[in-house]
């Protein structure tokens, strides 16, 4: 019996300092949702076919009205392209980093002309001392199709937002050469004291139309916090 509360007691020592070591401030980890994020609905059973309107989850994001009310496969567009992995290897020399389907901005104007993309807002807010990392798989087909060549590249920017607000982005900070997918990572971290704290975030990616080609692909969104618990 009393070796039986010896043991006992030393458990409970050992569980009690096991409770001292542990840090009081852990980081923690959370993904916040996004809807669609990987532009796999709507559900294209074709590969090679695709949508010119935008995909559930996401708006079109146009301020320089470059992607017309309504809409043509000729005229500029956004949509969701089924690549898969047998259409895939026409425009690209590597596998679509998720699922079967890419967001796409095509914009049929002269480079220069102005930006549109896709935007969503989330139901989460912009919380206190957290850091956010933002990362989108970004992608420029190449090859060529009926004759026309894709060579070129539109350039990029991905927006994380708070209401209105950019509260950081990468423009353009990565060359995507043709038929190659690079991963864009966008990162803020917010201060106790931000003016923007509790309003939505949201998020933006865009083509730039600075490049011969001017489509863009978007596929794979993430946004991952972490926190401090005090």
């Amino acid at each position: 019996m009393k070796r039986n509360l010896i043991v006992a007691a030393i458990v409970l020592l050992i569980y009690i300092c096991s409770g001292i070591n542990t840090p009081a401030n852990a980081a923690v980890t959370t993904s916040i949702p996004i809807k669609n994020p990987g532009f796999e609905e709507p559900i294209l059973k074709v590969e090679g076919d695709y949508t010119i309107d935008a995909p559930p989850g996401w708006t079109t994001y146009n301020p320089n009205g470059l992607i017309p009310e309504k809409r043509t496969k000729w005229t500029s567009n956004n949509g969701v392209g089924h690549v898969g992995p047998n259409y895939g290897q026409l425009f690209y020399n590597q596998q679509l980093p998720e699922g079967k389907n890419i967001g796409f901005v095509y914009l049929a104007q002269k480079t220069g002309s102005g930006i549109a993309g896709f935007e969503q807002t989330l139901d989460a807010v912009l919380e206190p001392n957290t850091s956010y990392k933002l990362i989108v798989d970004i992608g420029n087909f190449g090859g060529m199709f009926k004759g026309v060549s894709f060579a070129g590249f539109p350039g990029y920017r991905v927006e994380l937002l708070a209401g209105d607000t950019v509260l950081a982005a990468d423009h353009n900070n990565l060359y995507i050469k043709d038929g190659e997918f690079k991963t864009s990572t966008v990162t803020f971290t917010s201060a106790a004291n931000n003016p923007y704290l509790g309003q939505k975030l949201g998020i933006r990616l865009i083509n730039l139309l600075q490049g011969k080609f001017s489509g863009l692909d978007f596929d794979n969104v993430r946004l991952i916090t972490e926190t401090v618990d005090t």
